[in-house]
């Protein structure tokens, strides 16, 4: 998948396929308006406005509290993003708007969009990190409205991927214990544990994140079959063969690679025979002439606001390999383009 300039016209064909547009501007610009219109009307509630029916922009204005001729503005450029339609000056949602963007849509990323707010100005940090090497360490740096948005964010989109994910892993029948690594919110552990009715899940997190998704769990309904632990990856014991899955979803790139390794050899000292290591991440661009574009936004997205970027399928494997776990053929993810799972299992010793 990859985002780019598309022609709307002959001439714009004739113009890209001369050389003569200048895509540096049109990549740097329009992205980054469209980038900010769009959180700007999701904060400011311009598609739940239209979640009853079409409206002129003067009645968007009054119901979202806006200037009426910048709404009609920003209105505009969401018709031509296609996530609204106007006709005779009354503008309505498209079907894209209402799946992705209304609050009460199952499949909203609202949430995700509000938090984008701090992922940007975090962008806004690209070139120190080019001159210094230096990453941003948001962990650390959050403020507490700032956790609380990034966790209502991550579920937004965890929950996209989920079902994949609780369908794609072979979970051993006998399976009764999971420990889901960093998944604060539960999007994961609550798929799996409704997919398996014998399992449960313990979550470990750090103590901000299960604060602040703490709420957001309850909301489940799934009682003590899920509950969280406040701790550290790094540090807190996780015992010995104690869990029949160990699952880490989007965790691995805030480590170096010495730091991932010692993680997931506890892990597997943790996993009882038979069980499932699973690593679910955005992977790493390969070697090809022309990388893989959201791969690669991906790959320097996460070295600027962590530590080490993304990582391929092979390091992953290696990881597993040294902690005595057998790896299973790496599988990529329809629902989160640009993500895939990296599972092993760890085979019973013979005696």
């Amino acid at each position: 998948m990859r985002l780019g300039l598309v022609a709307e016209r002959l001439l714009d064909w004739v113009a890209l396929a001369s050389g003569r547009v200048p895509t540096p501007i049109l990549d740097a610009l329009p992205g980054a308006i469209i980038a900010r219109a769009l959180m700007a009307a999701t904060r400011c509630g311009i598609f739940d406005a239209l979640a009853g029916g079409d409206l002129p922009a003067e009645g968007i204005a009054t119901l979202c509290a806006t200037d009426p001729a910048a709404t009609a503005k920003l209105l505009n450029l969401l018709v031509a993003q296609r996530y609204l339609r106007r006709t005779g000056g009354r503008y309505a949602l498209t079907p894209s708007a209402r799946r992705w963007l209304l609050r009460d849509s199952p499949q909203s990323i609202r949430d995700y969009l509000l938090f984008n707010e701090s992922q940007w100005a975090w962008l806004g940090r690209t070139g120190t990190f080019l001159q210094t090497g230096t990453p941003i360490h948001f962990h650390q740096e959050m403020a507490p409205a700032e956790w609380e948005r990034y966790q209502r964010g991550m579920r937004a989109i965890a929950r996209l991927t989920a079902p994949e994910v609780a369908q794609r892993i072979p979970l051993p029948p006998a399976a009764r214990r999971m420990l889901d690594i960093g998944g604060a919110h539960g999007a994961y552990s609550v798929a799996l544990c409704r997919r398996h009715p014998q399992l449960c899940a313990t979550i470990l997190d750090l103590p901000q994140a299960v604060d602040f998704a703490a709420p957001l769990l309850a909301e489940q309904g799934m009682g003590d079959r899920v509950r969280h632990i406040a701790g550290d990856a790094l540090t807190t014991d996780l015992g010995e063969a104690r869990y029949d899955l160990i699952f880490m979803a989007n965790l691995v790139h805030h480590f170096d690679a010495a730091t991932n390794a010692a993680l997931v050899g506890r892990v597997a000292h943790a996993l009882a025979p038979g069980g499932i290591c699973v690593i679910q991440e955005g992977i790493r661009p390969g070697e090809e002439a022309t990388p893989r574009q959201l791969e690669a936004c991906g790959d320097l997205f996460f070295a600027l606001t962590s530590e080490a970027g993304l990582y391929s399928f092979a390091e992953m494997r290696g990881w597993q390999c040294a902690a005595g776990l057998a790896p299973l053929r790496p599988k990529r993810l329809l629902t989160g383009p640009g993500q895939g799972l990296q599972m092993a299992r760890k085979i019973a010793q013979k005696r």
